[in-house]
């Protein structure tokens, strides 16, 4: 099976929400390596703006979740009662 040329951001919004992965405003990038899958977001200040870096750029934040072959049982009823 061949990737597609391109995908859209609410694609991939709804294909992640029924993990309870939010990919919102402050989404930046999402790093699928190994056995961990890596969302990076925005930092954001009190006031709600971007928290800049000394150096330049803007901070960001990662989450890491644990990719794996299968979810416990108990999981998986939570999760299919969810969506």
């Amino acid at each position: 099976m061949a990737d597609p040329g391109s995908v859209t951001l609410p694609q991939l919004r709804a294909a992640f929400a029924p993990l309870g992965i939010s990919l919102d405003l402050d989404f930046v990038r999402l790093e699928l390596a190994d056995d961990k899958l890596t969302v990076h977001r925005l930092v954001r200040t009190p006031g709600g703006l971007p928290a800049c870096r000394a150096e330049g750029g803007v901070q960001c934040e990662a989450t890491v979740v644990q990719v794996v072959d299968e979810l416990p049982a108990a999981t998986e009823a939570v999760a299919e009662a969810g969506g």
